[in-house]
């Protein structure tokens, strides 16, 4: 059977000495949505001896690129560090306290091909913060040319800094870029590789979006649609700043690429109406659509009231309470199905039918930071027949060099 088009990646592969192809770095168990696809890295990549005074306790993965290429962020392995120091310090009642400072380790970085199933290790350098790092191949390259890029930025300044990475080169070079919205706190919750450029998405404020292999990258600052009051849930407008306020309702957003198209899909909880306070707005979701990066303009696609949706019969047939679950992506191929977690389950929802399609149980529980939406590489996906679209019958096949 042929691979499936896309996959459900579990962020969290599995280390392992012995379970992969003689000189692979990394295997990848293929499964058709809504089940995971899991990934398998070698102790040459992540130590199956972290040390444990690291503040990551096992490999993760970061982001992605169409090309095959995933980011993984690596617990670094047992070193011999300083031994933990004790210091006393006298209180203001005069009683002295011990305390004990240790050195924490940081993380190491790997990049990952999965076409391959090789792994490039990231040379030390001084990360700032992993949620702002992406990685993107380099354009007209060969299949191992990469960048990985870090945005760094101080706020209040108006210039921000690119790190990055070059495998052409094998060195980190720091670029200078403008910072469109100097007073925010930017907070990023994926960073996508698309056309090429590297596109920092904040689900608060916006994105972010240059082409890092430039010599002057001009960083350019895409809004989010705007919300008005209505779309404020309760939780929301009792926050004491705008930015608190921005972040509480940036929890029920994602921002993500399907069909190669931006989407900003929103849920917004049930709620009492502005002017008629017995009144009940009903939980709804909403999805927009960037049509235009240059002018920022989204274009709205569908709202949809969470009660069509629960009293479907496809959706009673599937047992599921009829409560808010927690958006966890959307089709990358198709943006009229989104993908939700539930208790301990994943299910999909043809939005404009308003009908249940996938439902899969999962024993460890599933959340967005968990998974990653997935367009597999060409070189992964050759066509054959007799593969079914919700993936009832496949089975599992991994993809790994020889």
């Amino acid at each position: 059977m042929a691979p499936p088009s896309w996959i459900i990646l579990s962020t969290a592969p599995h280390v392992s000495a012995d379970a992969l192809p003689d000189g692979a770095d990394l295997s990848l168990a293929l499964a058709t949505p809504p089940r995971l696809s899991h990934l398998t890295v070698s102790t040459r990549v992540s130590s199956a001896d972290p040390d444990p005074d690291a503040r990551l306790k096992s490999p993760h993965v970061l982001a992605a690129d169409p090309s095959g290429l995933l980011l993984a962020m690596t617990p670094p392995p047992l070193s011999e560090s300083s031994p933990p120091t004790e210091r006393v310090r006298r209180g203001p009642d005069g009683v002295e306290h011990t305390f004990t400072i240790s050195y924490i380790p940081d993380p190491d970085y790997a990049v990952l091909d999965v076409v391959s199933a090789t792994a490039h290790r990231l040379p030390d350098h001084d990360i700032f913060n992993a949620g702002c790092l992406g990685v993107i191949a380099a354009p007209g390259a060969k299949a191992s040319g990469f960048m990985v890029v870090e945005f760094q930025f101080i706020v209040g300044g108006t210039g921000a800094s690119l790190h990055c990475f070059s495998s052409q080169t094998g060195a980190w070079v720091e670029k200078d870029v403008r910072n469109p919205l100097p007073r925010w706190i930017w907070n990023f919750n994926n960073v996508v590789s698309h056309n090429g450029k590297l596109w920092w998405v904040d689900t608060a404020a916006g994105l972010l979006a240059c082409d890092p292999f430039a010599d002057n990258p001009d960083m350019a600052y895409v809004p989010l649609p705007e919300n008005d009051d209505d779309n404020r849930d309760d939780g929301a407008r009792g926050c004491a700043c705008y930015y608190c306020s921005e972040r509480q309702i940036a929890t029920r957003r994602r921002v993500q690429l399907s069909n190669a198209t931006f989407r900003c899909v929103q849920i917004t909880s049930a709620r009492k109406t502005k002017d008629h306070a017995h009144d009940t707005a009903p939980a709804t979701v909403t999805m927009r659509t960037l049509a235009d990066p240059e002018t920022a303009h989204w274009t709205l696609d569908y709202k949809v009231p969470f009660a069509d949706i629960w009293a479907d019969h496809t959706y009673k047939a599937a047992g599921l309470p009829e409560k808010e679950p927690v958006l966890a992506f959307i089709h990358p191929n198709n943006p009229d199905v989104l993908y939700f977690s539930l208790d301990d389950y994943l299910f999909a929802v043809d939005m404009r039918a308003k009908k249940l399609i996938e439902c899969e149980a999962h024993e460890s529980g599933v959340s967005s930071s968990s998974l990653l939406a997935w367009e597999l590489p060409p070189a992964l996906t050759a066509p054959a027949a007799g593969v079914p679209e919700n993936g009832s019958n496949d089975e599992s096949a991994t993809a790994a060099s020889a």
